[in-house]
């Protein structure tokens, strides 16, 4: 597994997406991966208050990044320290997938209890 698609390496995550906005390359799907693991709104907090220190960084988050949307996500995390975050990604990303786990469970059986009329329609002669 390549250690951007290891959900426990935020501060490598972290790391990538803003060298790539601060640099103004092109994001490519290990950009987006860094995002994907139910702690995006972590990374993006890291990233902003990292823009805050860095011109280059700051000055091409939006062209990135929903400058509201990480806002907004900076607000709830306000109370965080910047060094507690990894800690707090790896609990929302515990409750996150546990939440998604259990979505999927509900709707999977519900699939499963739901009869497929189409084969019956194709079997039925009228």
């Amino acid at each position: 597994m390549s250690r951007l698609n290891d959900p426990e390496n935020f501060r490598g995550r972290v790391n990538y997406a803003a060298q790539v906005i601060a640099y103004g390359r092109r994001p490519t799907r290990a950009f987006d991966n860094c995002f994907e693991n139910y702690d995006g709104d972590e990374v993006a907090t890291a990233i902003l208050r990292r823009s805050r220190k860095n011109a280059r960084l700051g000055s091409n988050l939006q062209r990135y990044l929903s400058l509201a949307s990480i806002e907004a996500a900076a607000e709830r995390l306000a109370d965080v320290p910047t060094r507690k975050l990894p800690e707090v990604a790896r609990e929302t990303r515990a409750r996150r997938k546990a939440e998604f786990d259990v979505w999927f469970e509900q709707h999977r059986n519900a699939d499963v209890a739901v009869p497929d009329t189409a084969e019956d329609d194709t079997r039925s002669t009228s």
